[in-house]
């Protein structure tokens, strides 16, 4: 996914890339669990943990609360890829790695969108100005994932 689309200072950036890169990696391993549905326990608290982090490299105190209502923005994006990719995994074999493939790298990249929509976010709040507006930030997480096609060969 994109970087940060604020003027961040370049040590800034860098320790939000650390905290953001770890929660990716952690979700992309979590969707490969091949118990179906298992996965999304695991990458959400992921998710929670990576946007306490942001908000305490911000000096913006969160609350779990606030972290979950934040995630919830993912987490409903990804309940159509945690079905899909569920299903996938309970066909025996193959169906267990492509939904395992599918249900992690779209856990990551769900992961990264959303850690550099928060940093930007708490970056401008720090700053004193005002948050992407949310709607327009969903709509835009749903068109990154639209312009994926699956090619035959």
């Amino acid at each position: 996914m994109s970087k940060s689309k604020v003027n961040m200072p370049k040590e800034l950036k860098r320790k939000c890339n650390i905290i953001i890169h770890s929660a990716t990696g952690a979700s992309a391993v979590a969707g490969l669990i091949p118990i179906p549905m298992s996965d999304a326990i695991p990458i959400t608290a992921a998710q929670i943990g990576m946007i306490i982090k942001i908000g305490d490299l911000f000096d913006i105190s969160l609350s779990e609360a606030a972290a979950k209502s934040i995630a919830g923005v993912a987490l409903t994006q990804q309940a159509g890829r945690s079905v899909a990719s569920g299903l996938l995994k309970m066909i025996p074999g193959v169906g267990t790695l492509i939904g395992g493939i599918i249900s992690g790298s779209t856990a990551a990249a769900l992961t990264e969108f959303l850690g550099w929509v928060v940093a930007d976010d708490f970056f401008r709040m720090s700053q004193g100005e005002d948050p992407e507006n949310i709607v327009e930030v969903a709509s835009e997480l749903k068109g990154s994932f639209q312009d994926v096609r699956f090619k035959k060969e």
